[in-house]
C-alpha cells in the first residue's frame, strides 16, 4: 500500500471533530508530496495524530474494518429521519456478496490505488504513485490508460460520466486545478494572488468544478473562499458563501455540500445554492457535522464525536446515522455510501468478496452500484492493486 493510503486509513482511526486541517500539514516535513484530504483531524488530536504517525506506524489502521470494531452508534434511522429507499430494518443478515474483478494496470506501473468512479461506471479514475509524487490513470470500459503528466506530481481525483476527468497539479512552488477531456489538460485558474487550492476537485455531470482555496500560507482555511468553474470555462467564480464555508461536492443541479468552520473546526454541515442559500443539515443532539460527498437526492459526511457516518436527504435534510468507523466518502443516487472502507447499502455493510484472505477497501460507487477500491495481501502488506465490485 502506498504511503499516501497508509495515512488516509491511520487517521480514519483517530478522527476527533472534523477540522480543517490537512495531512500535508502534518507530513510536509517528512514528504515532499503529502496526501490531500478533507482532513477530520480536531484542534486537540493533531499532536496525538502526528505522534501516532510518527511513533506507532503500524497498529493505527482500519482497511477492511466491519461495523461490529466499530464503535457503538446510533441505528439507522434512529433520529426518527426516512431511511433511503428500499430500508428493511428487520433484515438482519448481510447483504449479498459483490463479486470483484481486478483492474488491469497501464504498463509499467506497480503502485497504483483507485480514486473515484462516474455514476455510469464506465470511467474509473487512479493514480500510481513513484517516489513522492502522482501519476493519474484513467479506466474506460475497463481498458487502462496512463495520462499525460504535465507537472511534476499529477492527482486525478475524479471524473464525470461524460468521462471528463479532475485532478491537481503540483510543480514545485505552483499548484493548480486541471480539466482533463479528451486528451488534453486544460489549467482552471484562480483568482490573482497565490492561493493553495484543497482538498480535491469536484465535479457534476454538466463539467463544473468546485474546490476551495486560501491564501498560500495560511492554514485550517483562514481567508478560504469556495471557487466554481463552470463547464468549458477556465475563469473561476467566487461563490458568494459565507465566511467560514468549505465545500466538498457538487450535484447535478448545482448544489454544493460541504460545512460551515470557526477556528479551523466544523460546526455544522451544509448545502447551499449557488446564490449562497444555505440550508444546514440535520445533526443529533451533541454531534457535529460535516458534509462530504453528494449524488442525486443524497448527501454523505461525518458525525463527531461519534466518529460515525452519515447520510442526508437533500430534498428534506432528513439524516441516517450509518455505523462505520468513519465519515462518509462517496454516495451514489440511490443512497449507498462508502465509509470507512466499507459499502453500506440500506445501513446495512454489504460484502465485498476477495479470494485467498485478501482484504478490501472501498472508496467508492456508481449509481449502477459498481464499487471502486483496492486489495490488500493482509496485515500490513503492500497494496495489491486496484479493484472493482458489481453489486
Amino acid at each position: 500500500m502506498n504511503d499516501e493510503q497508509e495515512l488516509r486509513n491511520r487517521l480514519r482511526a483517530i478522527e476527533v471533530p472534523a477540522s480543517r486541517i490537512e495531512i500535508d500539514g502534518l507530513v510536509r516535513a517528512g514528504r515532499r508530496r503529502a496526501f490531500r484530504r478533507r482532513s477530520v483531524v480536531g484542534a486537540g488530536g493533531v499532536a496525538l495524530a502526528t505522534a501516532l504517525l510518527l511513533t506507532a506506524p503500524s497498529i493505527l489502521t482500519t482497511t477492511g474494518a466491519r461495523p461490529d470494531a466499530a464503535p457503538a452508534g446510533p441505528a439507522p434511522g434512529a433520529t426518527g429521519a426516512p431511511e433511503p429507499a428500499g430500508a428493511d430494518r428487520t433484515a438482519t443478515a448481510p447483504a449479498a456478496a459483490c463479486q470483484p474483478s481486478e483492474l488491469p494496470l497501464p504498463a509499467g506501473m506497480k503502485n497504483v490505488t483507485a480514486a473515484g468512479v462516474d455514476p455510469t461506471g464506465r470511467y474509473v479514475v487512479g493514480n500510481d504513485v513513484v517516489g513522492q509524487d502522482f501519476r493519474p490513470v484513467l479506466w474506460t470500459d475497463g481498458k487502462p490508460q496512463a495520462l499525460p503528466v504535465p507537472g511534476r506530481s499529477v492527482q486525478v481525483t475524479a471524473v464525470n460520466a461524460a468521462g471528463v476527468a479532475v485532478g491537481l497539479v503540483e510543480d514545485g512552488r505552483q499548484e493548480y486545478v486541471f480539466r482533463y477531456q479528451k486528451g488534453a489538460y486544460t489549467r482552471l485558474r484562480t483568482p490573482p494572488g497565490n492561493w493553495h487550492v484543497y482538498p480535491t476537485p469536484g465535479i457534476n455531470a454538466a463539467g463544473d468544478v468546485v474546490i476551495n482555496a486560501e491564501p498560500s500560507g495560511n492554514h485550517g482555511g483562514e481567508g478560504s473562499i469556495v471557487l466554481l468553474w463552470r463547464a468549458g470555462s477556465t475563469e473561476a467564480v467566487k461563490l458568494p458563501l459565507p465566511d467560514g464555508a468549505n465545500v466538498f461536492d457538487i450535484t447535478d443541479d448545482g448544489t454544493v455540500v460541504g460545512a460551515m468552520y470557526r477556528k479551523g473546526v466544523a460546526s455544522a454541515a451544509y448545502a447551499w445554492d449557488q446564490q449562497g442559500r444555505g440550508r444546514k443539515l440535520t445533526a443529533p443532539a451533541g454531534q457535529t457535522a460535516a458534509g462530504y460527498a453528494a449524488q442525486g437526492d443524497w448527501a454523505t459526511g461525518g458525525l463527531w464525536p461519534s466518529r460515525s457516518a452519515a447520510l442526508w436527504d437533500l430534498r428534506t435534510g432528513a439524516l441516517t446515522p450509518l455505523t462505520a468507523d468513519g465519515p462518509g466518502d462517496a454516495v451514489n443516487a440511490a443512497g449507498w455510501v462508502v465509509a470507512g472502507g466499507l459499502l453500506l447499502r440500506d445501513g446495512a455493510a454489504v460484502e465485498l468478496r476477495m479470494p485467498g484472505g485478501q482484504e478490501d477497501l472501498a472508496v467508492a460507487v456508481s449509481d449502477t452500484g459498481l464499487v471502486v477500491g483496492h486489495a490488500r495481501p493482509g496485515g500490513d502488506a503492500e497494496n495489491a492493486g486496484p479493484r472493482v465490485w458489481r453489486c
